[in-house]
């Protein structure tokens, strides 16, 4: 899993790229960048996003 500042680096490093050479992607070299930013996203350790965490679960806090 990478840390969410490691993909912010690699995105905007693709964003660079293509910014670079607009206008010249084929519409194969733009299905890989979306397939390779899926791949980025469902590798990034996000922690809001994290179904596992419980912390905001309100039904198990108790009134006193």
């Amino acid at each position: 899993m990478m840390e969410l500042y490691e993909s912010t680096h690699i995105m905007f490093m693709l964003l660079a790229h293509v910014i670079r050479g607009a206008g010249t992607f084929s519409l194969e070299d733009k299905i890989k960048m979306i397939e390779f930013v899926g791949y980025i996203l469902t590798n990034t350790n996000i922690p809001l996003l994290d179904s596992g965490n419980r912390s905001c679960d309100q039904s198990t806090k108790k009134d006193h």
